[in-house]
């Protein structure tokens, strides 16, 4: 059936082609991972979530315009003591 022992040098036998040379791609640059600081969100029961790292404050409207109130006034604090 196969005669590849009488035939010297195997000229029956394909050999396997060359491989070609493929130019080398240089693989794209990794994108660094955004690190989120703080995030301000809204809750299913009506409230306002601040989380920063592993905290997470939860108030209602009145707590938020409180917290917005006493920010306004520490800003203009900061500019009196500027000029």
């Amino acid at each position: 059936m196969f005669d590849w022992f009488k035939k010297p040098g195997y000229s029956n036998v394909l050999p396997f082609p060359e491989p070609k040379a493929v130019p080398y791609i240089e693989p794209a640059p990794k994108e660094k991972e955004s690190t989120t600081y703080y995030s301000i969100g809204h809750t299913d029961d009506n409230r306002v979530s601040i989380r920063m790292g592993y905290t997470t404050l939860t108030m209602n409207y009145d707590g938020v315009q409180n917290l917005i109130d006493q920010l306004e006034l520490y800003k203009n604090q900061l500019r009196q003591e500027e000029e």
